[in-house]
């Protein structure tokens, strides 16, 4: 009984890493595609995004949360998002952190830019789904040199 057990344990966290990876392909394609219904769907509906340290970037609520990633679609026409580099820690509490590095490419008026960063997680079952509870920027995002009409020192 207790090789069952512990081959139920083990099929189940593979489950979840696995859940918890696509769960941050689903974020870039959501960012990428302009789909806020499936933007949506990422976050826990009390979540935080913290772009930046100054409060001005720190998005509480999925409303926040949707309105800030409308202004950067306003801000860069065409956007690419990679994830690399994720890891996972899986709490026994129905709770996980996660690290991951991003490279981004956006377009703007005279031509492609790349940038990345890293972000750091903590995500949450809700209603049996994994969610983004927090992300974070713990690197700032470092976007090749934007004209001056681009106003956003936001990540994508």
């Amino acid at each position: 009984m207790s090789d069952q057990r512990d081959l139920i344990a083990r099929i189940e966290r593979l489950e979840a890493e696995l859940a918890l990876r696509t769960l941050a392909h689903r974020y870039c394609i959501a960012a990428d595609h302009r789909d806020l219904g499936l933007w949506r769907t990422v976050w826990t509906a009390d979540a935080v995004w913290e772009t930046g340290t100054d409060p001005d970037h720190v998005y509480v609520g999925i409303d926040a949360i949707c309105a800030a990633v409308q202004r950067q679609w306003q801000a860069f026409p065409l956007m690419q998002h990679g994830t690399v580099n994720h890891v996972v820690d899986l709490g026994a509490d129905g709770a996980a952190t996660g690290r991951s590095d991003v490279i981004v490419h956006v377009r703007i008026e005279t031509g492609w830019i790349t940038g990345g960063g890293t972000y750091l997680d903590r995500y949450r079952l809700d209603d049996g789904e994994w969610r983004i509870a927090r992300r974070t920027v713990a690197r700032p995002f470092d976007l090749g040199p934007l004209p001056e009409w681009v106003q956003s020192d936001d990540p994508a």
